[in-house]
């Protein structure tokens, strides 16, 4: 879940850097890492890996932010529908030397639930014809060929319009224009092309019609349903990562109240507001505005403005605890009918056997709330009879095989990306490369929707381009 090291400009010319290679040696100083979650156990991995001297403040009672796996009972839950991707044959070799055997390869698909059936996901265009109709289809394929024929507008400035273009107005209506608007609580001509991804990657006119016309005998080589999944939960690679780190240098409980700065340089940060801690040097994961908000002393007021403007989506997790073997083939099911509370939900044994006990089963159900949109329940039962309800009326469940159930919140989990966010972020980020001796990495600092190959990778530059000699 994404540009790769996005934000990571020089702080400094080329003549500068060239006077620090001439410096002689001199010791790292002390390294400060702000957010014990992905991006910050990542850049703490490189920096164990390096030698360096260095702590991670979290501000939880444990590290992992949303890539932790909950326990309850004999269930396991991972906080959210997470998976590792072979994006970086490097990346992929040190995960399999950190948890060798426990990080095997999982071969799930995802589907998407509309309007009663279940669609393969990323799009098959053969199985979407099969399920959609011929005359559903013909209507299809007639809007995906007039939008192409019309060409890129010069207009097309907004989410809705790239996705009409892209694929016709019926398909991204059905499967993308209604579930971004449910995940992001914005209509999507309000929406930058920044969401786009690779949600419906493999369905261009080109794979509609070899694949309709040839019954799928020709298949399109743009599902792929393996990944790797550790056994017992997402969090086995943050159980990795922290332990390679060292338990005394991540230290929880840990809140960072106030980022103390002199000259263009961070000089300290104030935690939970009664400990101050020296630092040299900076990593930041922490939210954008948050950060900015926290600068002691504070920042322009015109840049407090656009980061005021910055918003984030939060999320419900409904956990089902369920007597039976189980509900669906899939990884993940996606829900893009705006009738359905939740965006996607998924079934947690369908990545490893030992999420759930022998014979019982349990789903996990994603609710984006807040921001811009709907703000989120404040009673978590409303938020957990909205999904039982839901999932018993399409006959998934019912309710005398739940056992138990759970909600967690989690703020922070998507930044919104809205049209012109960019120079927003941008105009911030260019204030704060003016602080020598800081660096931004993760989702929520950089303001892009990353995954976490992505925020492995961020982690393994900022410590690998030199950041900790030549930021002095």
């Amino acid at each position: 879940m994404a540009c790769e090291g996005a934000g990571f400009g020089p702080f400094r010319d080329k003549k500068e850097n060239m006077k620090d290679k001439n410096r002689s040696s001199r010791p790292p100083g002390r390294l400060a890492i702000l957010g014990g979650g992905a991006a910050g156990l990542a850049a703490g991995y490189y920096a164990a890996s390096a030698g360096l001297d260095f702590t991670v403040f979290e501000a939880e009672q444990s590290a992992g932010g949303m890539c932790r796996t909950l326990s309850i009972d004999d269930f396991r839950f991972d906080l959210g529908a997470h998976r590792f991707h072979d994006q970086d044959s490097r990346l992929t070799q040190e995960m399999k030397d950190l948890l060798g055997e426990k990080l095997p390869v999982i071969e799930v698909g995802s589907q998407i639930y509309s309007e009663g059936r279940l669609i393969d996901f990323p799009l098959s265009p053969f199985n979407l014809l099969r399920n959609i109709g011929p005359l559903g289809a013909m209507n299809a394929g007639l809007h995906l060929l007039s939008a192409r024929l019309a060409g890129r507008g010069r207009d097309e400035d907004n989410f809705e319009r790239f996705a009409v273009h892209k694929y016709g107005r019926p398909i991204a209506k059905r499967f993308l224009l209604n579930y971004s608007e449910k995940l992001w609580g914005l209509p999507c001509s309000r929406l930058s092309l920044a969401v786009s991804g690779k949600r419906l990657k493999g369905l261009s006119l080109t794979t509609f019609l070899l694949e309709a016309f040839t019954s799928g005998r020709i298949k399109t080589r743009h599902l792929d349903g393996a990944f790797y999944y550790p056994e017992g939960g997402f969090g086995g690679i943050i159980d990795g990562l922290t332990g390679f780190i060292g338990s005394g240098r991540i230290r929880t409980d840990s809140r960072v109240t106030r980022v103390l700065h002199r000259n263009g340089r961070i000089t300290a940060v104030e935690l939970n507001g009664r400990e101050t801690v020296e630092t040299d040097r900076v990593i930041s994961t922490l939210p954008l505005p948050l950060f900015i908000s926290m600068l002691d002393p504070p920042c322009p007021p015109e840049i407090a403005d656009l980061s005021r403007g910055l918003s984030y989506r939060s999320l419900i997790l409904v956990m089902l605890l369920l007597n039976r073997a189980s509900v669906t083939r899939a990884g993940t099911v996606y829900f893009p009918d705006p009738d359905f509370p939740f965006n996607r939900v998924s079934e947690p044994r369908n990545r490893s056997a030992r999420m759930s006990p022998a014979g019982q089963t349990s789903l996990l159900a994603e609710i984006p709330c807040g921001g811009k949109g709907a703000a989120c329940p404040n009673d978590a039962a409303v938020a957990v009879r909205s999904v039982v309800d839901s999932l018993i009326r399409i006959g998934w469940i019912r309710e005398s095989e739940i056992i138990e159930t759970h909600a967690e919140r989690l703020t922070h989990a998507y930044p919104i990306l809205e049209t012109g966010h960019e120079s927003r972020v941008g105009r911030i980020q260019k204030y704060l490369e003016s602080f020598r001796n800081l660096r931004l990495i993760g989702r929520n600092s950089l303001f892009k929707y990353t995954h976490f190959h992505n925020m492995m990778r961020q982690g393994r530059a900022v410590i690998e381009e030199g950041f900790m000699v030549h930021s002095s």
